[in-house]
Protein backbone atom coordinates (compact mmCIF):
# COMPACT_ATOMS: atom_id res chain seq x y z
CA UNK A 1 0.00 0.00 0.00
CA UNK A 2 1.63 3.26 -1.31
CA UNK A 3 1.82 6.08 1.11
CA UNK A 4 3.70 9.40 0.95
CA UNK A 5 6.02 10.25 3.48
CA UNK A 6 4.31 12.97 4.61
CA UNK A 7 1.24 10.47 5.86
CA UNK A 8 3.65 8.35 7.25
CA UNK A 9 5.44 10.81 9.31
CA UNK A 10 1.16 11.80 10.63
CA UNK A 11 0.81 8.60 10.77
CA UNK A 12 3.94 8.06 12.95
CA UNK A 13 2.91 10.73 15.15
CA UNK A 14 -0.01 9.29 16.47
CA UNK A 15 2.13 5.86 17.84
CA UNK A 16 2.62 6.61 21.52
CA UNK A 17 6.62 5.55 21.10
CA UNK A 18 7.07 8.09 18.61
CA UNK A 19 4.81 11.07 19.46
CA UNK A 20 7.54 13.34 20.95
CA UNK A 21 9.82 13.01 18.12
CA UNK A 22 11.17 16.13 16.78
CA UNK A 23 9.90 16.71 13.24
CA UNK A 24 13.29 15.93 11.12
CA UNK A 25 13.65 12.16 13.02
CA UNK A 26 9.84 11.53 12.09
CA UNK A 27 10.75 11.99 8.53
CA UNK A 28 13.74 9.99 8.61
CA UNK A 29 11.77 7.53 10.26
CA UNK A 30 9.21 7.40 7.98
CA UNK A 31 11.62 6.50 4.71
CA UNK A 32 11.50 3.02 6.93
CA UNK A 33 8.20 2.60 6.91
CA UNK A 34 5.75 0.84 4.88
CA UNK A 35 1.76 0.37 5.46
CA UNK A 36 0.77 -2.94 4.75
CA UNK A 37 -2.97 -4.92 4.26
CA UNK A 38 -3.46 -8.51 4.93
CA UNK A 39 -5.94 -11.09 4.68
CA UNK A 40 -7.10 -13.04 7.97
CA UNK A 41 -4.84 -16.38 8.71
CA UNK A 42 -1.71 -14.83 7.35
CA UNK A 43 1.70 -14.97 9.11
CA UNK A 44 3.11 -11.91 10.01
CA UNK A 45 6.55 -13.91 11.16
CA UNK A 46 7.15 -17.28 11.97
CA UNK A 47 8.39 -19.27 14.57
CA UNK A 48 12.34 -19.62 14.25
CA UNK A 49 12.53 -16.14 11.76
CA UNK A 50 14.13 -13.09 12.31
CA UNK A 51 11.52 -9.83 12.66
CA UNK A 52 13.31 -7.29 10.76
CA UNK A 53 10.61 -4.46 12.08
CA UNK A 54 8.35 -3.28 14.82
CA UNK A 55 4.79 -3.28 13.29
CA UNK A 56 1.93 -1.17 15.05
CA UNK A 57 -1.58 -2.15 14.26
CA UNK A 58 -3.78 0.13 12.32
CA UNK A 59 -6.96 -1.81 12.36
CA UNK A 60 -7.70 -5.63 13.10
CA UNK A 61 -6.80 -8.56 15.21
CA UNK A 62 -3.77 -10.94 15.37
CA UNK A 63 -2.69 -13.86 17.96
CA UNK A 64 0.91 -14.19 19.33
CA UNK A 65 1.13 -17.93 19.81
CA UNK A 66 3.79 -20.72 20.22
CA UNK A 67 3.66 -24.23 18.87
CA UNK A 68 5.08 -27.76 20.04
CA UNK A 69 6.57 -30.38 17.91
CA UNK A 70 3.14 -32.35 17.89
CA UNK A 71 1.51 -29.07 16.43
CA UNK A 72 -0.46 -28.44 19.26
CA UNK A 73 -1.02 -24.48 19.63
CA UNK A 74 -1.20 -22.00 22.86
CA UNK A 75 -2.02 -18.71 21.75
CA UNK A 76 0.01 -15.96 24.30
CA UNK A 77 -1.75 -12.94 23.23
CA UNK A 78 -4.38 -11.34 21.36
CA UNK A 79 -3.10 -7.74 19.14
CA UNK A 80 -5.65 -5.36 18.86
CA UNK A 81 -5.85 -1.88 17.10
CA UNK A 82 -3.49 0.48 18.75
CA UNK A 83 -0.87 -1.97 19.89
CA UNK A 84 2.68 -2.45 18.77
CA UNK A 85 4.33 -5.69 18.69
CA UNK A 86 7.62 -7.10 17.51
CA UNK A 87 9.95 -4.09 19.88
CA UNK A 88 11.76 -6.94 21.69
CA UNK A 89 12.34 -8.82 18.81
CA UNK A 90 13.91 -5.96 17.18
CA UNK A 91 16.93 -5.99 19.41
CA UNK A 92 17.65 -9.78 19.57
CA UNK A 93 19.17 -11.28 16.98
CA UNK A 94 17.85 -14.92 18.31
CA UNK A 95 15.40 -16.73 16.00
CA UNK A 96 11.41 -15.84 17.61
CA UNK A 97 10.14 -18.47 19.58
CA UNK A 98 6.35 -17.34 19.09
CA UNK A 99 4.61 -16.52 15.80
CA UNK A 100 2.20 -13.88 14.82
CA UNK A 101 -0.60 -13.99 12.22
CA UNK A 102 -3.90 -12.31 11.45
CA UNK A 103 -7.01 -13.54 12.63
CA UNK A 104 -9.65 -10.86 10.67
CA UNK A 105 -8.38 -8.74 8.27
CA UNK A 106 -5.55 -6.03 9.46
CA UNK A 107 -3.89 -3.01 8.14
CA UNK A 108 -0.18 -2.48 10.19
CA UNK A 109 2.39 0.02 9.64
CA UNK A 110 5.73 -1.84 9.58
CA UNK A 111 8.75 0.24 10.89
CA UNK A 112 12.03 -0.62 9.20
CA UNK A 113 15.17 -1.13 12.18
CA UNK A 114 17.62 0.73 10.96
CA UNK A 115 14.57 3.28 10.83
CA UNK A 116 13.92 2.56 14.64
CA UNK A 117 17.81 2.72 15.53
CA UNK A 118 18.28 6.36 13.99
CA UNK A 119 15.74 7.50 15.55
CA UNK A 120 16.84 6.31 18.81
CA UNK A 121 20.09 8.53 17.95
CA UNK A 122 17.88 11.56 17.50
CA UNK A 123 15.95 11.09 20.80
CA UNK A 124 17.30 8.52 23.31
CA UNK A 125 13.77 8.87 24.97
CA UNK A 126 12.63 6.65 22.70
CA UNK A 127 15.12 4.06 24.25
CA UNK A 128 13.26 4.48 27.13
CA UNK A 129 9.75 4.17 25.99
CA UNK A 130 10.73 1.17 24.29
CA UNK A 131 11.97 -0.24 27.31
CA UNK A 132 8.85 0.81 29.08
CA UNK A 133 6.59 -1.17 26.53
CA UNK A 134 9.16 -4.28 26.66
CA UNK A 135 8.41 -3.92 30.51
CA UNK A 136 4.95 -3.89 30.79
CA UNK A 137 4.86 -6.86 28.16
CA UNK A 138 7.01 -9.29 30.70
CA UNK A 139 4.59 -7.87 33.34
CA UNK A 140 1.11 -8.73 31.37
CA UNK A 141 2.78 -12.19 30.54
CA UNK A 142 3.89 -12.84 34.08
CA UNK A 143 0.05 -12.03 35.19
CA UNK A 144 -1.43 -14.61 32.41
CA UNK A 145 0.84 -17.19 33.83
CA UNK A 146 -0.54 -16.62 37.49
CA UNK A 147 -4.38 -16.78 35.62
CA UNK A 148 -3.28 -19.74 34.27
CA UNK A 149 -2.05 -21.50 37.57
CA UNK A 150 -4.95 -20.04 39.61
CA UNK A 151 -7.98 -19.20 37.94
CA UNK A 152 -10.87 -21.42 37.10
CA UNK A 153 -11.85 -21.59 33.75
CA UNK A 154 -15.64 -19.87 34.63
CA UNK A 155 -13.42 -17.12 37.06
CA UNK A 156 -10.92 -16.45 33.32
CA UNK A 157 -14.21 -15.69 31.51
CA UNK A 158 -15.47 -13.11 34.32
CA UNK A 159 -12.58 -11.84 34.72
CA UNK A 160 -12.37 -11.01 30.78
CA UNK A 161 -15.53 -9.90 31.18
CA UNK A 162 -15.04 -7.63 33.95
CA UNK A 163 -12.24 -6.12 31.95
CA UNK A 164 -13.74 -5.47 29.42
CA UNK A 165 -17.06 -3.55 30.61
CA UNK A 166 -14.71 -1.96 33.37
CA UNK A 167 -16.14 1.34 34.81
CA UNK A 168 -19.16 0.93 33.05
CA UNK A 169 -20.62 -2.30 35.30
CA UNK A 170 -20.51 0.93 37.68
CA UNK A 171 -23.58 2.34 35.85
CA UNK A 172 -26.24 -0.60 36.55
CA UNK A 173 -26.86 -1.06 33.05
CA UNK A 174 -26.73 -3.77 30.79
CA UNK A 175 -23.54 -3.85 28.21
CA UNK A 176 -23.03 -5.62 25.21
CA UNK A 177 -20.10 -6.99 23.69
CA UNK A 178 -19.57 -7.76 20.36
CA UNK A 179 -17.13 -10.50 19.37
CA UNK A 180 -14.42 -9.38 16.85
CA UNK A 181 -12.35 -12.34 16.69
CA UNK A 182 -13.39 -16.00 16.31
CA UNK A 183 -14.51 -17.61 19.26
CA UNK A 184 -11.97 -20.43 18.81
CA UNK A 185 -9.54 -17.98 18.96
CA UNK A 186 -11.03 -16.27 22.18
CA UNK A 187 -10.99 -19.52 23.39
CA UNK A 188 -7.40 -20.85 22.48
CA UNK A 189 -6.03 -17.42 24.25
CA UNK A 190 -7.84 -18.02 27.73
CA UNK A 191 -6.16 -21.88 27.28
CA UNK A 192 -9.63 -23.82 26.61
CA UNK A 193 -11.17 -25.56 23.98
CA UNK A 194 -14.37 -24.10 21.91
CA UNK A 195 -16.22 -26.72 23.76
CA UNK A 196 -15.40 -25.76 26.63
CA UNK A 197 -15.35 -21.88 26.12
CA UNK A 198 -19.06 -22.73 24.81
CA UNK A 199 -20.40 -24.82 27.82
CA UNK A 200 -19.11 -22.01 30.08
CA UNK A 201 -21.19 -19.06 28.36
CA UNK A 202 -24.30 -22.05 28.51
CA UNK A 203 -23.83 -22.49 32.57
CA UNK A 204 -23.63 -18.35 33.10
CA UNK A 205 -26.19 -17.79 30.10
CA UNK A 206 -28.37 -20.62 32.41
CA UNK A 207 -27.84 -18.71 35.45
CA UNK A 208 -29.21 -15.58 34.25
CA UNK A 209 -25.33 -13.60 34.14
CA UNK A 210 -25.09 -13.25 30.11
CA UNK A 211 -27.23 -13.62 26.64
CA UNK A 212 -25.11 -14.92 23.71
CA UNK A 213 -26.91 -14.27 19.94
CA UNK A 214 -24.28 -15.09 17.61
CA UNK A 215 -21.30 -12.76 17.95
CA UNK A 216 -22.70 -10.26 20.80
CA UNK A 217 -22.69 -11.40 24.51
CA UNK A 218 -24.73 -9.10 27.16
CA UNK A 219 -24.42 -8.44 30.15
CA UNK A 220 -27.18 -8.97 32.28
CA UNK A 221 -28.37 -6.83 34.97
CA UNK A 222 -27.70 -10.20 37.39
CA UNK A 223 -24.30 -10.30 36.32
CA UNK A 224 -23.34 -6.49 37.20
CA UNK A 225 -25.15 -6.96 40.51
CA UNK A 226 -23.11 -9.88 41.35
CA UNK A 227 -19.83 -9.20 40.03
CA UNK A 228 -19.87 -5.07 38.97
CA UNK A 229 -18.42 -4.19 42.67
CA UNK A 230 -16.02 -6.66 42.64
CA UNK A 231 -12.21 -5.49 41.65
CA UNK A 232 -10.88 -7.61 38.74
CA UNK A 233 -8.08 -8.19 40.18
CA UNK A 234 -9.70 -10.51 42.97
CA UNK A 235 -11.36 -12.75 39.64
CA UNK A 236 -7.38 -12.07 37.83
CA UNK A 237 -5.76 -14.08 41.01
CA UNK A 238 -4.51 -10.71 42.41
CA UNK A 239 -4.52 -9.80 46.36
CA UNK A 240 -7.71 -7.87 47.47
CA UNK A 241 -7.48 -3.83 46.81
CA UNK A 242 -4.56 -4.43 43.95
CA UNK A 243 -5.68 -3.31 40.71
CA UNK A 244 -4.52 -4.83 38.00
CA UNK A 245 -2.98 -2.74 34.62
CA UNK A 246 -3.88 -3.06 31.05
CA UNK A 247 -4.63 -6.54 30.40
CA UNK A 248 -2.27 -8.41 28.15
CA UNK A 249 -5.06 -9.10 25.71
CA UNK A 250 -6.77 -6.32 25.22
CA UNK A 251 -8.93 -7.47 22.77
CA UNK A 252 -11.77 -4.97 22.36
CA UNK A 253 -12.78 -1.21 21.36
CA UNK A 254 -15.61 0.75 22.38
CA UNK A 255 -18.00 0.75 19.47
CA UNK A 256 -19.88 3.63 17.75
CA UNK A 257 -23.64 4.37 18.43
CA UNK A 258 -23.53 2.69 21.77
CA UNK A 259 -27.06 2.89 23.36
CA UNK A 260 -28.44 4.13 26.57
CA UNK A 261 -30.09 1.18 27.57
CA UNK A 262 -26.85 -1.01 27.02
CA UNK A 263 -23.44 0.32 25.92
CA UNK A 264 -21.97 -1.58 22.61
CA UNK A 265 -18.41 -2.72 22.73
CA UNK A 266 -16.47 -4.91 21.03
CA UNK A 267 -14.03 -7.96 22.42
Amino acid sequence: MHTSLDDLALLLGEVALFRDLPGNAMMDIARSTEVISLPKCRIVYAAGEHPRALYHVMSGHLKVSVSSPDGDEKVIEILSPRDVFGVAELFDDAPCVSAVETVTPVVLMAIGREGVLRAIEHDPGLSRRMLGAMARRQTSIEREIAAECFQSGTAKVVATLLRLAGPDVARGESVVLELAIPKHVLAARLGFTPETLSRIFRELSDAGMIHVHGKQVTLTAAFVRCYGSVDAGLWAGWPAGRQPGRPAAQWFERGEGASRAGHAQRI
